[in-house]
C-alpha cells in the first residue's frame, strides 16, 4: 500500500524519474574511465549551453573552454541578482525559486527547473536502494518546522499515506525528547533522518535514560550539517545501526553520500565537485580546501564552479571502494557546523531555526547569531538592514528565546571567520551541559 501511494503521490510529481534512475544506475555501475569520459562530454556541452543562453557567462566563457578555465561563481554573485544567471529563454512559469538561509551565514536565492527536481528525486530513490531500502521506507524526520504552525490537511494526509513522522528539531527540551522517544517506539521507523546536531542531541538523551529504548531503524540518515566523529559514535550507539551521511545544499542537493561500506562518494552522475586551495588550484587528497560545485542537472540557472562556502577534503585511499562505485570519495566535509542555542529554561534551539529567519532577505549579506551567555544573544549583520527593517525578525527571536534573554543587534562591516576560515552562522559560548537556572 505504501509503495503504491509513493508511486502515485511522489512519482507522478516527478515525471521521467524512472529514466533518470536508469541513467544513474548505468553511471554508478560502470568503470571509472567510462564515467570520466562521459562527464567530460557532459561538462563541455553544459558550458556551451551556459555560454549561449546565460547572460552572466556569455562574456566569461570562450568557445571550447574547459571547466578549470571558468572563474568561480561566488555567493556574492547570487546575492547581486539572479537575472543574469538564469537561462534567458526560460519563462518564469517554468522556474521554481528557492532560498538558502545560508549555513555559511550568507543567504542566497536560486532557481531550479523541473528536471533538477526529477534528478533529485531519482537520486533519492537510488540512495535508498543502495542502503537496502525501498524508496518508500517508513521514515521519521527530526527536522525543522520554522512555520510554527500545524501542517495543513493535505500535508498531514500525505504523511499518513506515506508513513512519515515529523518531529520538530527546532524545539527540543527534555520533555519533548521524552515524547519523541515514546512516539518513535510506537512508530518503529525504518529510517530516522535529521540534522546531525539534532540527531546527536537526541542520541545523548536516549543514552542518558535508564533502561534501553527499542528504537531500531535500519538506517539513520544525517544531513544538513557536518557530522563529527563523536556525534556519529553517539548516534550509532543510541540506535544500534550505522549512520549514513548525506551532503548537499539548497543551491544544489545530493552532492555526496555514504555507501553501505562507509565510502563518502561524490554523486558524479549529476554534479561535479572540485576542492581547491586559496589560489584556485586542486588540493591533494587529505588536504582541506574550498568546495566548488557545478550542477549538470539544473538548466534553469548557470551554477558553474559555485563556491558554496564549505570546506572538504578528498579521501586518501587509492583502492576502489568495496561497494564497487566508480564515484570519487570524500574524506569528510569540514564545514557547515551548527550550534544549538540554549535558553534559560533548558531548551536547546537548533541553529537552523535562525537561518530560516533570513530566507529571501536582500538587506542582509552576512549574519551571525552569537550566544554569549544563557541570558545574552548578539545578532550581527552585514548589509543595509536597519533595526527597523529587522524589527519583526528580532521580535521572533526574543519571543523564541524567552523574556530572560536580551537580544542585541549590531550592524558591522565584517564578521571574522574561524581559524580555519569557516564562518559560523550560529556561535554559542554556552556549553552543552548548561542547565536551567
Amino acid at each position: 500500500m505504501r509503495g503504491l501511494a509513493w508511486r502515485l503521490l511522489e512519482g507522478r510529481r516527478n515525471p521521467g524519474w524512472r529514466e533518470r534512475l536508469a541513467e544513474i544506475r548505468m553511471r554508478a555501475r560502470g568503470p571509472r574511465e567510462a564515467l570520466v569520459a562521459w562527464q567530460r562530454l557532459a561538462v563541455g556541452e553544459h558550458l556551451e549551453w551556459a555560454r549561449a543562453h546565460v547572460p552572466f557567462w556569455r562574456d566569461r566563457l570562450r568557445a571550447g573552454a574547459r571547466l578549470t578555465d571558468v572563474p568561480p561563481l561566488m555567493r556574492a554573485h547570487l546575492q547581486a541578482g539572479l537575472e543574469g544567471l538564469v537561462d534567458e529563454r526560460r519563462p518564469k512559469s517554468e522556474l521554481r525559486p528557492d532560498a538558502s538561509g545560508g549555513s555559511t551565514g550568507q543567504p542566497v536565492r536560486v532557481v531550479h527547473d523541473r528536471d533538477y527536481w526529477t534528478w533529485t528525486f531519482a537520486t533519492e530513490a537510488w540512495l535508498a536502494q543502495q542502503w537496502g531500502l525501498e524508496p518508500w521506507a517508513r521514515t521519521a524526520y527530526l527536522w525543522g518546522d520554522d512555520r510554527g504552525a500545524r501542517p495543513g490537511f493535505k500535508e498531514r494526509w500525505r504523511h499518513r499515506l506515506l508513513d512519515r513522522l515529523m518531529l520538530n528539531a527546532f524545539a527540543m527540551d527534555e520533555a519533548r525528547m521524552a515524547a519523541f522517544a515514546e512516539t518513535l517506539e510506537r512508530f518503529q521507523p525504518e529510517v530516522v533522518q535529521g540534522y546531525a546536531g539534532a540527531l546527536d542531541l537526541f542520541a545523548g538523551f536516549l543514552l542518558s535514560q535508564p533502561g534501553a529504548r527499542t528504537i531500531r531503524p535500519k538506517v539513520v540518515r544525517s544531513a544538513a550539517e557536518t557530522l563529527l566523529p563523536a556525534q556519529r559514535e553517539r548516534i550509532e550507539k543510541a540506535f544500534g545501526v550505522p549512520v549514513r551521511d548525506v551532503y548537499g545544499s539548497r543551491e544544489s542537493a545530493g552532492l555526496a553520500a555514504q555507501c553501505l561500506h562507509g565510502g563518502f562518494h561524490a554523486l558524479e552522475h549529476g554534479k561535479v565537485l572540485e576542492i581547491v586551495d586559496d589560489a584556485g588550484q586542486p588540493v591533494a587528497p587529505g588536504t582541506p580546501g574550498r568546495v566548488l560545485v557545478t550542477d549538470l542537472t539544473n538548466r534553469a540557472m548557470g551554477l558553474l564552479r559555485y563556491e558554496n562556502g564549505d570546506v572538504a577534503a578528498w579521501d586518501t585511499a587509492t583502492e576502489p571502494c568495496a561497494c564497487g562505485s566508480p564515484y570519487a570519495r570524500l574524506a569528510r566535509v569540514h564545514g557547515r557546523t551548527s550550534d544549538f542555542v540554549t535558553t534559560p529554561a533548558g531548551e536547546r534551539i537548533h541553529g537552523e531555526w535562525f537561518t530560516h529567519l533570513f530566507y529571501g532577505r536582500d538587506d542582509v549579506v552576512r549574519f551571525q547569531v552569537h550566544q554569549r551567555s544563557l541570558e545574552q544573544v548578539d545578532l550581527l549583520t552585514v548589509g543595509r538592514a536597519t533595526e527597523g527593517t529587522l524589527a519583526p525578525l528580532l521580535a521572533r527571536m526574543r519571543e523564541r528565546l524567552g523574556p530572560r534573554v536580551t537580544v542585541t543587534w549590531r550592524s558591522v562591516a565584517e564578521i571574522p571567520g574561524t581559524p580555519s576560515g569557516k564562518h559560523r552562522f550560529t556561535k554559542s559560548d554556552v556549553p552543552w551541559t548548561a542547565s536551567a537556572t
